[in-house]
C-alpha cells in the first residue's frame, strides 16, 4: 500500500502538469518510469483481484461477508481502481469505445464500493440480495486485463510470459466467468459434461498438439540457423569482392556498397520491404559486375557465389508457414486449454492449466518468432545477425 501511495503521489504531480492528451498517451504507452510502475502495479492488482474472485467462489469461508479480511481486500481494490477510473475520466475522448470502456471500469469497482458501504452500515443485509448479480460486474476487470496486453509488453518487455499473458488472462477469465454464472443461477454449468469422456479427449488432443509443435519447432529452428549462415556467407562474399575491386584500376572511383549494407540492416528490421530490397540488391550487383568486367577470372565467383549467396539469403527470409497453419495451431491450442479447464477444477486445476498454457502457447509464440526470423515485432528468437 505504501508503494502505491508513493507512485500515486508522483502520478498526481504528472496529472497536475500534463495535458489530458499527454496523460492519455502515458496511460496507454508509458514513457516515464513512474508511468510504467503505476501501470505495472495496476496490472498486478487486476490479476490479484481476478484470482481473488476465483478463490472466493471456490473457498467462500476464506473471506465471508462481514469478515475484516474481506473489507481490507475490497477497500484496497476500490482504492486502486477508483484512482485508475478517475484518471480515465480525465483523459476520456468523445468516442463510443472510450465510453464503453469507462462504463466497464465503473462496473468493475461497483461491487467493491457496495461492500465497503455495507461495512459502513449504510445498507442492511436484506439489501444485499442483488450482490450475487453485481459480482458478475467484476468480470469487467478481465476485459480490462485483456486490453492491457500491449502495455504489459511495453512495461515488462517482450518475453514468453508477457506474450502468452493474453491467452492466460482469457482462460482465467473464462474459468471465473463459469464459476460466477454458476453461482448466480445456483447451478453448476460444467456438471452438464461427462468428466470421463472429457478425459479421453484431453490426452488425444494434447498428443496431436504436442507432435505438431515438435515438428514445427524443428523446421523453424533450422530455418533460423540457415538465415544466420546465409547472411554471413553473403556478406563475406561481398567483402572479398570489394577487396578485389579495390585492386583493379577503374575509370571512375568505386562507390562501395555502404548504402546497400545500410539497406540490408533496415530490411532486417522491417523498415523496407522485400521488393525494395530486391531491386536495390540488383542495382548493387550490377555495379559490382561492371567493376569486375575487366577481370574474367571473377565471372564464375560472381555468378556462382556472390549472386547465389545473396539471393538465397533474401529468399530464405521470405519462406514462412502459411498463415492458415498458425490459425489451425491456435485453434487446437485453445481447444486443448478449454478441455483442461473443464477436467481440472479447483485451485490446483487453475495452476495446472496456467502451466500448460505457458508451455504450449509459449512454444507457439517461439515457433512464430523463429519463423518470422527478421521481423521487429518480437525479437526474442530472431536469426542472429553477426556484426563481423
Amino acid at each position: 500500500m505504501l508503494t502505491y501511495l508513493r507512485i500515486l503521489l508522483k502520478m498526481h504531480k504528472i496529472v497536475m502538469h500534463w495535458k489530458p492528451s499527454t496523460l492519455r498517451a502515458e496511460l496507454q504507452y508509458p514513457e516515464t518510469h513512474t508511468g510504467r510502475r503505476y501501470l505495472g502495479l495496476l496490472i498486478i492488482t487486476i490479476i490479484l483481484s481476478v484470482l481473488y474472485l476465483f478463490v472466493q467462489e471456490e473457498y467462500p469461508t476464506i473471506a465471508p461477508l462481514g469478515s475484516p479480511q474481506l473489507l481490507i481486500f475490497e477497500f484496497f481494490i476500490l482504492f486502486v481502481f477508483f484512482i485508475d477510473f478517475a484518471l480515465r475520466v480525465l483523459t476520456i475522448q468523445i468516442k463510443l469505445s472510450d465510453f464503453v470502456f469507462l462504463i466497464l471500469d465503473f462496473m468493475a469497482i461497483l461491487p467493491s464500493l457496495i461492500i465497503v458501504i455495507y461495512y459502513l452500515g449504510l445498507i442492511q443485509d436484506a439489501e444485499l440480495e442483488f450482490l450475487a448479480l453485481l459480482r458478475l460486474f467484476r468480470l469487467a476487470r478481465i476485459m480490462k486485463l485483456l486490453r492491457m496486453q500491449n502495455v504489459l509488453i511495453n512495461i515488462f518487455g517482450a518475453s514468453v510470459l508477457t506474450l502468452v499473458f493474453g491467452v492466460m488472462s482469457f482462460h482465467l477469465g473464462l474459468r471465473v466467468f463459469l464459476l460466477e454464472v454458476s453461482s448466480a443461477i445456483d447451478f453448476k454449468i460444467t456438471g452438464l459434461l461427462e468428466h470421463q469422456i472429457l478425459m479421453v479427449a484431453v490426452p488425444a488432443v494434447g498428443s496431436v498438439f504436442g507432435i505438431a509443435l515438435a515438428i514445427t519447432f524443428g523446421i523453424a529452428k533450422r530455418k533460423q540457423i540457415e538465415i544466420s549462415e546465409l547472411h554471413r556467407l553473403a556478406i563475406d562474399s561481398l567483402d572479398m569482392f570489394e577487396a578485389d575491386i579495390k585492386q583493379i584500376p577503374l575509370d571512375k572511383e568505386w562507390k562501395g556498397t555502404a548504402s546497400w549494407r545500410v539497406d540490408i540492416t533496415r530490411f532486417l528490421n522491417e523498415e523496407i520491404t522485400y521488393t525494395i530490397m530486391k531491386s536495390r540488391t540488383i542495382l548493387m550487383l550490377q555495379e559490382v559486375r561492371i567493376a569486375t568486367m575487366s577481370r574474367p577470372s571473377l565471372d564464375v565467383p560472381f555468378h556462382n557465389n556472390l549472386v547465389v549467396a545473396i539471393s538465397r539469403f533474401l529468399t530464405k527470409t521470405q519462406i514462412e508457414f502459411h498463415p492458415v497453419f498458425y490459425v489451425w495451431l491456435n485453434v487446437i491450442a485453445q481447444l486443448y486449454f478449454l478441455l483442461v479447464l473443464l477436467v481440472a477444477p479447483g485451485l490446483t486445476g487453475i495452476l495446472i492449466q496456467m502451466l500448460i498454457i505457458f508451455v504450449f502457447q509459449g512454444l507457439v509464440v517461439i515457433i512464430d518468432d523463429m519463423d518470422h526470423a527478421v521481423d521487429k515485432k518480437v525479437t526474442l528468437l530472431n536469426s542472429k545477425i553477426l556484426d563481423v
